[in-house]
């Protein structure tokens, strides 16, 4: 029983690190990040490729010009082994680019050009990473993303813009998600 208890600790422990790091992206909420990475995590994705903070550094001068992103996560699968664990993680990923998008940045390959254009790019994916507990925390010590397909549609916002503001999401201090990490700010 103690075993499988461990097991479940293990897993959960590693499922809401997953998850925090598509709410920090999305909430636009850089800080939590390091909650998600070791100090000394290595992070590679595509042609990004160095700590976790150079990642997040470069995730954030993609993310922070984009309207509405929403990244959801499922099929983890955990390999434990001791106090390490391989995990691979199925995504998508929802990037409203506005027509002013700033030109010239390195997005990996995530956003075609179609400047003066707004338009959706819809991304499936992995992450492959490999968890570490230390100090009782469970984070991520190395992390590959993977692309496995991309694609970019027109935009529509499907009504939204006639929703009244309060029923919309928002970034940062502003989002009605902020209890739900308070523990963490």
């Amino acid at each position: 029983m103690t075993d499988m208890l461990e097991r479940l600790a293990a897993e959960s422990g590693i499922n809401r690190v997953i998850n925090l790091y598509c709410h920090a992206l999305d909430r636009r909420r850089w800080s939590l990040l390091e909650e998600v990475f070791h100090d000394d995590a290595r992070y590679g994705f595509g042609d990004i490729a160095g700590s976790w903070q150079d990642f997040a550094a470069a995730a954030r001068s993609i993310i922070e010009p984009l309207g509405p992103t929403h990244h959801m996560v499922a099929n983890v699968l955990i390999n434990l082994d001791g106090e390490t664990a391989h995990v691979e993680t199925y995504l998508n990923g929802y990037h409203v680019i506005p027509a002013d998008y700033p030109e010239g940045l390195n997005t990996n390959g995530l956003f075609y050009d179609r400047p003066g254009e707004r338009y959706v790019s819809i991304v499936g994916g992995r992450y492959v990473d490999r968890f570490e507990k230390r100090g009782g925390t469970w984070k991520i010590a190395q992390r590959a993303g993977i692309y496995d397909w991309i694609q970019v549609l027109d935009y529509t916002d499907g009504g939204l813009s006639k929703s009244p503001d309060a029923a919309l999401g928002n970034w940062g201090s502003l989002d009605a998600s902020l209890p739900v990490v308070a523990d963490l700010a």
